[in-house]
């Protein structure tokens, strides 16, 4: 057996018995080691094997089945660029503490700074941005390199012949076993104030939703939640309850605690400032955000000692807002990027996936949707990025028998190329289509000379035309109406919704007036 065939199948085999259970590949020829030991490994039922025609998209699809699975997931190319367009995956997943495995084929190491044909240098490519990584010709043992979360690199140089010269069962007498993982440090918060919040970022720093729960419940903690999809108990509209700064003094906390990252709302960070005391909980504090400040930064969920009742008259105060809020959010255009996520939001039924994309798509679920506790949902915030968004959905639909994405008209071209290569998995894509980036126009750069150039970005392309371009089904929604039937549908692949809205300005307008009848309402 030839040293590039005897790698592979160590390799997949290893993977394999480690709980792999899907792998995404893309074309080439250099790593057709790999590709056909993954795809024999497939035919004998051990592992689901995905093929990607690009590598960003691939390695964004890998992100999305791990984001689903919480596993590993390899992703397989051949050397060259195609190594370099794993990179915002890689941050992705960096940030984000996603178990993203990648498998890079390589040349031999004497070929390196040779002018050998689609040779660079591969090894360490990725910098401090990986978790873990090897560089090898020879098999290596794995189980330690995928102990944790985070991406990690495995550079495999493979020599000619690339072909297997065997018809061996090499698959037989696979042996399952668990990776072995470090267990969390304890960690213990006395209960010993009355007006104390949780706060908690959209990825939850990984942590389940019953334990953030319970943790709430244990020091009778109000939710201030980014992700209001998730915690049906949260206080609703917190993005607006707190954007005025009387609100956010009078509402100031004994303590705050904060789960993961908080990368929405400015109000929300302003809150947190006004907090007598903060802590935070995220693992990623430990390496990834070694910076971050707090009187107290814990890597795990604490146990509660001691419990305390909550200041009532404070707790009033919150509904009080609450309600204010909720007045202001009422009268709101039927027709507009709020409303359509608020009632996305509403319609779906319980236990679907629903991936959200940065920029204004999931700032508009935080702001209005009700809090409900029973869609799973997923969104790229570790860099929260507009790049890859198509591929994660898809990614993230492979593992649920129905997922919806909403995504900004940018952050779908953006990913465009993806729709090259759907896949069967039920998809529904709601494509938020205003024109350009309607982020922009509700930040300080709105007046300035030249932003229609620089920030709006208008595309002025009629995207029920990309997509059929793509033979995807699709259609275009223009009232709340129209899109409550067309999300009463069942779609058994992918499909397209395009909801053109008003204007990037008229809808900054709406943002605004929001704002301002809240802000009179609590000035009464």
């Amino acid at each position: 057996m030839n040293s590039s065939t005897t790698l592979a199948r160590n390799t997949v085999r290893q993977l394999i018995e480690l709980g792999i259970e899907d792998a995404v590949l893309s074309p080439g020829s250099r790593n057709a080691p790999l590709s056909i030991a993954f795809y024999q490994a497939e035919q004998k039922g051990l592992v689901r094997l995905h093929v990607r025609i690009d590598e960003r998209g691939a390695a964004f699809f890998a992100l999305g089945i791990s984001k689903a699975t919480g596993k590993y997931v390899p992703v397989v190319c051949t050397s060259g660029t195609a190594v370099a367009n794993y990179y915002p995956a890689v941050l992705e997943a960096y940030h984000s503490a996603n178990k993203l495995l990648l498998l890079t084929a390589d040349r031999p190491e004497k070929l390196r700074r040779t002018g050998s044909n689609q040779t660079t240098i591969q090894k360490n490519i990725f910098g401090e941005f990986v978790r873990q990584s090897a560089d090898t010709a020879i098999p290596i043992d794995l189980e330690h390199l995928l102990s944790g979360s985070g991406p990690v690199h495995i550079n495999l140089q493979f020599d000619e012949p690339l072909l297997p010269e065997d018809s061996s069962d090499w698959l037989s007498g696979i042996k399952h076993k668990a990776i072995t993982q470090e267990l969390p440090k304890k960690y213990e918060l006395q209960a010993t104030t009355k007006r104390n919040v949780l706060i908690i970022g959209h990825d939850r720093a990984g942590f389940e939703v019953e334990k953030i729960e319970k943790l709430a419940s244990d020091l009778v903690a109000v939710l201030v939640v980014e992700d209001p999809l998730r915690f049906k108990t949260a206080i609703a509209h917190a993005p607006i309850l707190l954007s005025d700064e009387r609100a956010r003094e009078e509402l100031a906390p004994d303590l705050a605690v904060i789960i993961g990252r908080t990368t929405l709302s400015r109000a929300t960070n302003a809150f947190i400032k006004c907090a007598k005391r903060t802590v935070v909980i995220d693992p990623r504090a430990k390496e990834i955000d070694s910076e971050r400040s707090a009187d107290e930064i814990l890597s795990a969920i604490p146990i509660v000692q001691g419990r305390i009742e909550a200041d009532k008259s404070w707790i009033e105060k919150w509904s009080k807002y609450e309600h204010y809020a909720k007045e202001s959010v009422a009268n709101y255009p039927e027709w507009s990027e709020g409303s359509l996520a608020a009632q996305v939001a509403e319609d779906l039924e319980q236990d679907v996936a629903l991936f959200i994309s940065s920029s204004r798509p999931i700032r508009d679920v935080e702001a209005f949707t009700k809090p409900r506790a029973d869609v799973v949902t997923f969104a790229n915030r570790g860099l929260a990025g507009i790049d890859g968004n198509i591929s994660t959905a898809m990614g993230i639909a492979t593992h649920f028998g129905e997922t919806y994405a909403i995504l900004g008209d940018l952050a779908f071209l953006h990913d465009v190329s993806a729709l090259s290569n759907a896949t069967g998995d039920p998809l529904t894509i709601i494509v938020v289509d205003n024109d350009g980036g309607g982020i922009f126009s509700t930040l300080p750069q709105k007046d300035l000379d030249g932003f229609e150039k620089i920030f709006g970005t208008p595309h002025g392309l009629d995207l029920a035309k990309v997509v059929s371009g793509f033979g995807v089904s699709n259609e275009v929604v223009t009232s709340a109406k129209e899109l409550k039937i067309a999300l009463r549908r069942i779609y058994p692949g992918l499909h397209v919704i395009i909801a053109k809205m008003p204007d990037r300005t008229m809808n900054a307008e709406y943002l605004a007036k929001v704002l301002a009848t809240y802000k009179e309402s609590i000035t009464l």
